[in-house]
């Protein structure tokens, strides 16, 4: 049930993200609103799966530049989650994330992570598990 929300916690900040004038666009399922909204839930899911799976490998790996940035570079780290993402949709039929240079991305992936961790902490459910 936390996957399904963060999944659409995240579709709805990629929808945020892509009003916003970052270079980055959805593609696929302009024949029906539904079909939109399924387009934006699929690139959620997908970015909250890699978000569940991969940042926290790229995290241990990047280990000594978030000491040395003071976790700044974490940044770095959406943005390359938000590229690899970008080149997952490239495989998937009727569904692309396409992203601008670099410095758009980087600001596109700054906004995603903090609306992300806004609506996180608004929707009940979304945010980690507490131990």
């Amino acid at each position: 049930m936390r996957f399904v929300l963060n999944s659409i916690v995240t579709a709805i900040a990629v929808w945020f993200v892509t009003v916003l004038p970052f270079d980055v666009a959805v593609e696929g399922g302009e024949s029906a609103w539904w079909k939109r909204g399924l387009v934006y839930l699929a690139i959620g899911m997908l970015i909250a799966g890699l978000n569940a799976l991969v940042r926290p490998l790229l995290t241990f790996l990047a280990l000594p530049c978030l000491i040395l940035t003071l976790g700044l570079f974490s940044l770095i780290i959406s943005w390359a989650i938000l590229y690899l993402a970008s080149w997952v949709t490239g495989f998937i039929p009727n569904v692309e994330l396409t992203l601008g240079g670099f410095w758009s991305t980087f600001w596109a992936a700054l906004v995603l992570a903090i609306v992300t961790a806004i609506l996180s902490a608004i929707v009940p459910g979304a945010g980690r598990e507490r131990h």
